[in-house]
């Protein structure tokens, strides 16, 4: 494989642009479609939420770089990618299912481990069995997995384990994510929004679905951040 830089940058460029201007163009539509305007406005959350800038240039300068060195493993992130961003731009469609969003969720973090190695531990815990095929808000296991990530393991120089559970307790299915952070008293958190950001936006579409018995909460305890979501089965 020899790569042309000129080329690469070339092709950085036109997918970027590409990726832009499909963004516009849902947030147009979104604007103008007859949603109501609490669901509207968190279907544009979600959708600002998930174009996140610098995951999309980390990620093309970490496909870069593996394309000469590991053409294999740079192949599997490029399409990891694309349907991570498939989906983000499917945040008006909807629903989708609980294995879907746990697929989403093992493809981005099979992205941010090739770019943060062993500062990044991922377990998952799953309370079989699981209503697999079980309907769900589009997007609303992911982006919690992502601010895990951006706020909490890559804020911290030795990193830590992301830690996602999935069970079933009487009438409820819940799902969580846990991460080390630091306190959310510190001065650095000041400048970081994106969680309750995020946060706001999913709680806004579970209620939609799933009415006031759906609850999403967050707790920092111990050095520890804990975000959890309880939806009624079917």
């Amino acid at each position: 494989y020899v790569v042309d830089p000129a080329g690469l940058a070339m092709i950085q460029g036109v997918v970027t642009a590409a990726l832009l201007g499909t963004v516009l163009q849902h947030y147009f539509e979104l604007r103008t479609r007859a949603f109501s305007p609490a669901l509207a406005e968190a279907r544009l959350q979600a959708l600002q939420a998930r174009i996140r800038p610098h995951f999309l240039f980390n990620s093309m300068n970490l496909i870069a770089s593996l394309v000469r060195r590991d053409p294999v493993v740079a192949e599997q992130a490029v399409l990891d990618l694309s349907d991570l961003f498939r989906a983000a731009l499917g945040v008006g469609e909807g629903e989708s299912t609980l294995a879907q969003e746990v697929e989403l969720a093992e493809r981005y973090l099979s992205i941010e481990s090739l770019r943060l190695g062993d500062r990044l531990q991922v377990e998952w815990r799953r309370g079989e069995p699981l209503p697999w095929e079980m309907r769900l808000p589009h997007l609303v296991l992911q982006p919690l997995v992502e601010n895990a990530v951006l706020h909490g393991i890559s804020r911290l120089p030795e990193g830590g384990c992301v830690t996602i559970s999935a069970r079933v307790e009487g009438e409820m299915l819940r799902l969580s994510v846990r991460n080390p952070a630091v306190s959310p008293d510190a001065p650095s958190l000041v400048l970081h929004k994106g969680t309750g950001h995020a946060q706001r936006s999913i709680a806004y579409r579970l209620e939609y679905m799933f009415g006031r018995r759906a609850k999403l909460v967050g707790q920092w305890q111990d050095g520890l951040y804990t975000c959890e979501m309880a939806v009624p089965l079917p």
